[in-house]
C-alpha cells in the first residue's frame, strides 16, 4: 500500500510520431505530433532557449506557463494535457491541443459573425482577469479560429500569475505591435488588466479595418481603445456587461437627449396627419443631406422657410402639415450638428426614436360623402 508523501514515478515511454513543424514563437517551437495509442493529435512545444544568456531566466517562464495553462479551463483557450520537464539540460515540453485553423487576422467568417469571435475573445480574457492571469503578448498570431469557428487564445510564454503587491501590474513592460501604448503603459510602465484591454481593442481596430463602423460593438471597442485609462473600460466583466446588455449598453448624455427632445418635438407638432400608410426614411445619410440643403436654404433666416421640406426628410408617405413658418432653424442646426457628430449605432437609435414618434401621428381617413346615410 502506497503511503502519503511517498513518491511515485511513472516512467512509462509514450509513443508519438512527428508529424511537422506548426510555428515558432518567444520561449518554444511547436511541432505537431500524433498519438499511437489513441491517434488523437496534438501540439507539442518544445521550450528552445533563444538567448543563451537569459536561459535560467527563459526556463523559469517556461515552466510559468506550464503552471498557469494546468489551473485554468476555459472552451476558448486551448487546453494542455501533459508536460515533460529536463531541468538539467533547461529543456521541456509542453502538451497541448492541436488547433486546426487559422489566426484571427486571417479568419474569414462563414457561420459565426465578428460580433460572436469579438464576444468569445472577450470571454476568454474575463476568464483570465477573474484568475489574475495576464497573457502580455496579445496579437493575431495568439488568437487562433478553429475549423468549428471557435476562439482559442494560446502562447501563455509571457504570460504572468499575479499575486500579491503585483496585482496592480506595476513594473511589467513589454515592447507590443502597436503604434501608440496606452498611457499608463507609456508614461509609468503599468501593465494590467486595463491594459490588456486596450491591446484587445486595438487588435479588433485593425483587424475589422473599414469594417469597424458597421460593427456591432464599435461603441465597446471605441472605449476600449481610450489611451487614458479613466476614460476606458475598467475590468473585462464590465465589457461582457455592456455586450449582453447590447443596445441598453449604449449611453446619451442630458444635453444629447434635450437637442433630440426639443426636435423631435418639434417636428411631430407640425405633421398634423397621415393621408395614407406611414413610410419613413430609413436611410441616415439622405436624411442627413436633406437636412443640410434645408439649412442651407434658411441660411440667411430665422425660421425655416418651407415646413414641408424639413418633414420630406423623415417621411416618404403623403401628409397634412402646419405651414406657419415658425420652426426655429437653430433647432434644426442644433440638431442636425448633434446628429452629425454621433457614431452610426446612436444615429440609429436617435432615428428610430423619431420614426417611433412620428408611426404614432393619427392617419387620416377620408370619407365620400355619398356614402353617408343622411
Amino acid at each position: 500500500m502506497v503511503k502519503p508523501g511517498t513518491v511515485v514515478e511513472f516512467n512509462t515511454e509514450k509513443q508519438f510520431i512527428h508529424i511537422k513543424p506548426l510555428g515558432q514563437g518567444g520561449t518554444g517551437d511547436t511541432h505537431l505530433f500524433k498519438d499511437e495509442t489513441t491517434d488523437m493529435f496534438f501540439a507539442f512545444k518544445k521550450y528552445v532557449p533563444k538567448d543563451l544568456n537569459y536561459i535560467d531566466e527563459n526556463y523559469k517562464r517556461f515552466v510559468d506557463e506550464i503552471k498557469i495553462l494546468f489551473t485554468i479551463s476555459h472552451t476558448n483557450i486551448v487546453r494542455v494535457y501533459n508536460y515533460y520537464l529536463y531541468p538539467e539540460h533547461k529543456l521541456g515540453y509542453l502538451q497541448m491541443e492541436y488547433i486546426e485553423g487559422v489566426q484571427i487576422d486571417e479568419f474569414e467568417p462563414i457561420w459565426k459573425d465578428w460580433s460572436e469571435i469579438f464576444t468569445e475573445t472577450i470571454s476568454a480574457f474575463e476568464y483570465l482577469e477573474s484568475n489574475n492571469i495576464l497573457h502580455r503578448d496579445i496579437r493575431p498570431a495568439n488568437i487562433l479560429i478553429d475549423n468549428q469557428e471557435n476562439v482559442k487564445v494560446i502562447d501563455f510564454g509571457f504570460g504572468k500569475k499575479l499575486v500579491g503587491e503585483d496585482k496592480n501590474g506595476r513594473s511589467v513592460f513589454l515592447n507590443w505591435p502597436v503604434t501608440q501604448l496606452p498611457n499608463e503603459t507609456a508614461s509609468e510602465g503599468i501593465y494590467n488588466h486595463q491594459s490588456e484591454i486596450y491591446f484587445v481593442g486595438n487588435l479588433f481596430s485593425r483587424i475589422l479595418g473599414e469594417n469597424l463602423p458597421n460593427f456591432k460593438f464599435k461603441y465597446i471597442i471605441d472605449k476600449m481603445n481610450q489611451l487614458d485609462p479613466r476614460e476606458r473600460y475598467l475590468k473585462f466583466q464590465d465589457i461582457s456587461v455592456d455586450i449582453s446588455q447590447g443596445v441598453l449598453a449604449i449611453k446619451f448624455t442630458e444635453e444629447e437627449k434635450n437637442l433630440y427632445r426639443d426636435f423631435a418635438e418639434v417636428l411631430s407638432r407640425y405633421i398634423v396627419s397621415h393621408t395614407n400608410r406611414y413610410e419613413p426614411v430609413k436611410e441616415p445619410n439622405i436624411i442627413m443631406n436633406e437636412l443640410s440643403t434645408l439649412i442651407l436654404n434658411s441660411s440667411l433666416e430665422d425660421y425655416i422657410q418651407d415646413n414641408r421640406q424639413l418633414i420630406n426628410c423623415f417621411i416618404n408617405n403623403p401628409y397634412t402639415f402646419k405651414p406657419i413658418k415658425d420652426i426655429p432653424l437653430s433647432i434644426v442646426i442644433n440638431f442636425y450638428q448633434f446628429l452629425q457628430g454621433l457614431g452610426p449605432d446612436k444615429q440609429k437609435i436617435v432615428l428610430d426614436n423619431i420614426d417611433v414618434r412620428l408611426s404614432t401621428i393619427k392617419l387620416q381617413i377620408e370619407i365620400d360623402d355619398d356614402d353617408l346615410p343622411f
